[in-house]
């Protein structure tokens, strides 16, 4: 008996404080943009006023988050709120939440109604002329971004995402504006060891070199020919790449004479890698900027294409 009295004696110290009863779901969101500004300001009055509500609104809204977490978030004394233990874990938690929801918003804001110019041009044009000098076009467009696609292809505006391309050719593209950018040059191109083996001094030295080509080049070598009015070349073999800038790479190791087609290839085309076979000369067709004149992006279109313009007149 004296064991059993003891053993009731002390049950009472030994039972457990009855465990605070919390929803399995997350309380709703609308709900946290009432408790943060309550629990930043500890004020109910001060918080309705940020958020443009009654005082008896955001304290409803504060006790149905109490509700559902099945705790006290605040003291109330009689002039001002306090923030309980549990308040002040979860003020961090919605703080955080909110954070991350308005850097998110804010990102999609900034992806999705800022203009962007998305360009299609060859790789060269893009490596050696766009790229180095992009921070100079965010200067003159802070506001717009730009997408850049290095292609050989032609572009087709009915059925990609393509705002605008620079391309070779005679302008005449139907359905689409075509400014032009400058004259096309052509140039052949080896690497200085490859020609100390087997120079070229005429076009029939070329029978002892394998001709380089970009895939889906427009002025190729048999082109190239035709407009300089020299023969069928002869050539100890073809290599096939899929850029102009590929080509350029494939030269520079020696691996055959490549022929550069690109707008003023005189002034773009500057590398101790490669020497020139013959000086840059003239071809019949011009650089232009392309795009679709009832694109909604026009006006900027146009801008960008002046910008692009003076960027190649005042290459030295």
């Amino acid at each position: 008996m004296k064991r059993q009295a003891a053993h009731n004696a002390l049950s009472p110290a030994l039972t457990p404080e009855p465990l605070i009863r919390m929803s399995a779901k997350p309380p709703p969101l609308q709900l946290l943009p009432a408790f943060d500004a309550a629990s930043r300001l500890l004020s109910f009055s001060k918080a309705a006023a940020e958020l443009h509500l009654t005082t008896a609104a955001i304290s409803q809204q504060i006790k149905q988050l109490e509700g559902h977490l099945g705790m006290p978030l605040f003291r109330r004394l009689t002039r001002r709120v306090e923030l309980t233990e549990a308040g002040t874990a979860f003020a961090q938690v919605v703080r955080q939440t909110l954070s991350t929801y308005r850097e998110g918003h804010a990102d999609l804001l900034h992806r999705y109604t800022r203009p962007v110019l998305r360009m299609s041009v060859s790789p060269f044009v893009a490596y050696e002329l766009l790229i180095p000098r992009l921070g100079e076009f965010q200067a003159a467009f802070p506001n717009v971004d730009i997408r850049l696609e290095a292609s050989m292809a032609y572009v087709d505006f009915e059925h990609e995402a393509v705002d605008a391309a620079i391309r070779l050719g005679n302008g005449n593209w139907p359905g689409l504006d075509a400014l032009p950018l400058c004259a096309c040059q052509a140039a052949i191109v080896a690497s200085p060891a490859l020609l100390q083996r087997h120079p070229i001094r005429s076009p029939a030295d070329l029978k002892h070199h394998t001709l380089i080509h970009p895939r889906h080049s427009h002025a190729d070598w048999d082109l190239v020919a035709q407009y300089a009015q020299l023969p069928k070349l002869e050539r100890k073999g073809d290599l096939m790449l899929d850029s102009d800038l590929a080509a350029l790479k494939a030269a520079e190791q020696g691996l055959g004479v490549a022929l550069f087609v690109a707008p003023s290839s005189g002034k773009l085309l500057g590398t101790e890698r490669l020497q020139l076979v013959v000086p840059p000369f003239d071809l019949p067709m011009q650089a232009y900027f392309v795009f679709r004149p009832n694109d909604g992006k026009a006006p900027l279109l146009r801008q960008a294409y002046r910008w692009i313009k003076q960027t190649i007149d005042a290459l030295p």
